[in-house]
C-alpha cells in the first residue's frame, strides 16, 4: 500500500415473526463502542468516531445513512432548531438505542463537509448510544465557492487528511470517502471530485461509497474515472442502486466487481413512487439467484434531522416510512425471507459484506 508521501507525489404476520427473531438474535451480539488505543494502523480495523475497532466487531450495518446533516454555525443562527443541539444529541441518541435494540450494531454516516458534518456530533451520539458510527470525508453534491476553484490534488490532500490526521482538527478520522454526481453525466468538478477519492483511496486503503443517479445508468461514468485511476471495483460501492430494475445494468456492474448500494428501499413507499419497494426487493432476490450475493449492501439513506430540508419535507419523509432506520430489519428483510433468500445470504449481505469492504490492515 503507498504511504500518503509516496503517493502524493410487506409485512404480513409470518414476516413479522421473522423479523423479531432476526432482530434479536442480531441484538445479542452487538457490542458497546469504546475509544481504542490510537493505533493508526492494525489487522482488520475499522475506523469509528470513536477509533479503530476490530473488523469482526463490526455487526450489523447500514451503510449509507446520515444522522444528522446540520453544523455548530447552524446552530449558532437557528439555537432553537431540532431542540437546540442538546436536544438533538437526546432524540439522536433515542433513536440510536432503539436502532441498536433490535441488531444494528453500525452505521456508517455519509455525511461530508458539505451536508453539515458535525464531527464532535457524532462522536457524542456514538458513545452515548452504543452504536459504532463510521464518518467519512468526500464531497457530496453542495460545494461552496472555495472548494469548486481548489484542484484534483488539494482535493485528494484534502481528503488524506481528513483519514490519516482527523477531521476538523479534532483527530477523529474518517473510515470511508463519500462522493456523488447528480446524473448520468459528470461534471468537470464532479470529476475532480471522483479522481481525488479515487487517489486518497489508493494511497490509504479507505473505500468508497457514492451518490448515482441510477435511473440514467449514473454508475457507469463513475467507475469510467475510478477505474482510469486504477482503484479497485472491491473498494467501490455504488449509492442508490435500487431505484432501477435494468437489471442489465446493475449485474453488468457487478460482475466488474463493484458493490451495490440498495438504499432506498423505503422510498418505494411513496403512493406514486414507479418502483415500489417490493419489486427493488425482487431485485434484490434476483442478483442473489444469480451468484452475486457478496456484493450488496442494505441500508435507507435516512437523517434523524437535517437543516438541508425544509420541516414539512422532514415530516413527510417520517409520514411515508415512520419505521425509519428500521426499515430494512422490520420490512425489507422480511419480505426477502419470504421470497426465498436464506438466513445465511442476509448474514452475508448485512454482517459479511460491510466487514470485508471497511476493513484495512
Amino acid at each position: 500500500m503507498m504511504t500518503r508521501r509516496e503517493f502524493l507525489r410487506q409485512g404480513t404476520a409470518a414476516g413479522v415473526v421473522v423479523a423479531t427473531s432476526f432482530r434479536f438474535s442480531l441484538a445479542s451480539k452487538a457490542t458497546t463502542p469504546t475509544r481504542s488505543a490510537p493505533t493508526s494502523r492494525r489487522a482488520g480495523f475499522v475506523q469509528t468516531v470513536l477509533g479503530p475497532l476490530d473488523a469482526s466487531e463490526l455487526g450489523f450495518t447500514l451503510t449509507h445513512e446520515h444522522i444528522g446533516g446540520w453544523t455548530p454555525d447552524f446552530t449558532r443562527k437557528w439555537p432553537v432548531s431540532f431542540g437546540g443541539r442538546a436536544g438533538f444529541v437526546t432524540r439522536a441518541v433515542d433513536k440510536l438505542k432503539a436502532v441498536r435494540a433490535e441488531g444494528v450494531s453500525t452505521v456508517v454516516d455519509l455525511s461530508p463537509y458539505d451536508v453539515e458534518r458535525d464531527i464532535r456530533f457524532l462522536e457524542e451520539v456514538s458513545r452515548k448510544s452504543g452504536m459504532h458510527i463510521v464518518a467519512c470525508t468526500g464531497q457530496h453534491l453542495f460545494p461552496p465557492e472555495s472548494m469548486i476553484a481548489r484542484s484534483t490534488e488539494e482535493f485528494t490532500e484534502f481528503f488524506i487528511k481528513e483519514i490519516e490526521q482527523g477531521i476538523d482538527g479534532t483527530g477523529i478520522k474518517a473510515g470511508v470517502i463519500k462522493v456523488a454526481t447528480r446524473s448520468d453525466g459528470v461534471t468537470a468538478f464532479e470529476e475532480k471530485a471522483l479522481r481525488a477519492a479515487a487517489r486518497a483511496s489508493n494511497a490509504t486503503g479507505v473505500p468508497i461509497e457514492t451518490h448515482t443517479h441510477a435511473l440514467r445508468r449514473g454508475g457507469e461514468k463513475q467507475i469510467e474515472i475510478f477505474e482510469s485511476e486504477g482503484v479497485s471495483p472491491t473498494s467501490v460501492s455504488l449509492g442508490h442502486s435500487d431505484d432501477t430494475d435494468d437489471m442489465d445494468y446493475l449485474i453488468g456492474l457487478v460482475k466488474r466487481g463493484y458493490t451495490l448500494g440498495m438504499d432506498h428501499i423505503n422510498r418505494g413507499l411513496k403512493p406514486d413512487s414507479q418502483l415500489p419497494w417490493q419489486k427493488r426487493a425482487e431485485c434484490i432476490k434476483q442478483l442473489v439467484d444469480a451468484g452475486f450475493v457478496d456484493k450488496i449492501f442494505f441500508s435507507n439513506d435516512s437523517e434523524f434531522g437535517s437543516s438541508l430540508l425544509p420541516e414539512e419535507a422532514r415530516d413527510e419523509r417520517e409520514k411515508i416510512n415512520p419505521d425509519g432506520m428500521l426499515f430494512n430489519t422490520r420490512k425489507l428483510i422480511p419480505y426477502l425471507k419470504q421470497i426465498g433468500v436464506s438466513d445465511r445470504e442476509i448474514h452475508a449481505i448485512t454482517i459479511d459484506n460491510p466487514r470485508r469492504f471497511f476493513s484495512r490492515s
